[in-house]
């Protein structure tokens, strides 16, 4: 009898993942605790192990195939019954040296390769088992990938290249498949696909209205400079952002109709008591958003912290799943080299979304006369379902105030 693996309920409201890569081929030994699949949630990317000791008998998902909390992911002849088996027909053969005692079922290929040469791959449309491995103790390396993809066209290429005519013959045109050599085509899978999936909800189903305004900071820019070498010490690089978080917070807890969410199926707006502000961070696979918490409880150091450390884990794929959920507000910044003006996208089912830009000199009047200023624009983003735009600007503006006089922070 096999040991059935099903998905677990990972919390956090989840229910369904995506497969993303075996570690094991049918016909592997597994060992208890020794990972397995790895997948991707709606938060984050999550490698799950095999609670039990024994031999692959069959992979219920493909890579790239979703699958719901609850159903089977793997089946695994546990090892006690198989050992016991393979001692009575095989007396002189090693259970763990052999793949023959899967009980019938014929083992694939098993591929030695780390998690990014698998990924790189994916993203090719390489099928892994098929290319030849040059790395240490038969690993599949980049290099082996792509020398791979590039085979594969150059015998696509020579096997459709057109086939020279008489010159008494009229032409022909070219086979359509000669038109893919001509292009790239990826499959939207992870990360990216459930960027896809998000975007595609807020967008069809919050009504997006956006508000932008400009805003002098120099005042600020001069308490960070001011600021820095202190909060250097307890080894932080202190941005702009934990200002912005902290403006943010403050405004929220003046406007609570902006620290909301929305029920659809009940037709209810559910304001929330705790203040958790989302980051959007950039990463090599697509756009994350780690959550401060209790945000409006925090100083500026202790927010700086946190986003310094939570954007090292982002880049390095380390965020636990309950650290991308249950944010209430969020931030997005386009960052120095980024625009003017944007409108993000709000983060569903939140009700609005603040998007903070790049910073510029230039002119502006200060008691009556022209002089320069550190500007940075500034934008909002909301559900016109929910809010209207007198309230809209009236958030904006306190956001605004914080800023260009930061001395009210203290209060």
């Amino acid at each position: 009898m096999a040991y059935e693996f099903r998905l677990p309920d990972m919390g956090e409201g989840l229910h369904e993942a995506e497969i993303l890569t075996w570690f094991k081929a049918v016909g592997d030994c597994v060992k208890e605790n020794e990972n397995m699949v790895e997948v991707q949630t709606d938060k984050a990317v999550v490698e799950i192990s095999s609670p039990v000791t024994g031999i692959i008998q069959s992979l219920k998902a493909e890579v790239g195939e979703v699958v719901k909390v609850g159903e089977v992911l793997f089946t695994v002849q546990e090892g006690n019954k198989v050992q016991e088996k393979w001692s009575q027909e095989f007396p002189h053969h090693d259970l763990q040296n052999s793949k023959q005692a899967s009980v019938g079922i014929l083992p694939k290929k098993r591929v030695i390769a780390a998690p990014s040469v698998r990924k790189l791959a994916r993203e090719l449309g390489i099928d892994i088992t098929e290319v030849t491995p040059s790395g240490k103790g038969g690993k599949v390396t980049e290099e082996d990938v792509r020398n791979f993809k590039d085979q594969v066209e150059k015998e696509t290429a020579a096997a459709i290249a057109p086939i020279k005519l008489e010159e008494s013959s009229p032409p022909r045109p070219a086979p359509l498949e000669a038109s893919l050599l001509n292009e790239r085509r990826e499959p939207i899978r992870g990360l990216r696909r459930k960027i896809y999936e998000n975007m595609k909800l807020s967008k069809s189903t919050a009504i997006h209205c956006s508000g932008m305004d400009e805003v002098v900071i120099t005042k600020l820019t001069a308490l960070k400079r001011q600021l820095q070498p202190h909060v250097e010490k307890s080894g932080v690089k202190l941005t702009y952002l934990p200002f912005f978080v902290k403006a943010a917070a403050k405004a929220l807890k003046r406007h609570p109709i902006f620290n909301a969410t929305v029920d659809d199926e009940r037709m209810e707006i559910v304001y929330k008591k705790d203040i958790h502000i989302g980051i959007a961070m950039a990463t090599s696979d697509g756009l994350v958003v780690p959550v401060i918490r209790h945000a409006d409880q925090k100083g500026i150091l202790q927010i700086a912290q946190e986003i310094q450390d939570l954007s090292r884990r982002a880049r390095e794929k380390k965020l636990k799943p309950h650290e991308l959920s249950g944010s209430t507000f969020t931030i997005s910044s386009t960052g120095g080299k980024g625009g003017w003006f944007a409108t993000p996208i709000i983060n569903y089912p939140e009700v609005a979304i603040l998007g903070v830009h790049s910073i510029k000199k230039k002119p502006i009047i200060q008691d009556d006369q022209i002089v320069i200023g550190e500007v940075m624009g500034m934008s909002i983003t909301f559900d016109h379902r929910i809010i209207d735009g007198s309230p809209a600007g009236a958030f904006m503006e306190e956001i605004h105030t914080f800023l260009e006089n930061p001395e009210l922070f203290v209060l």
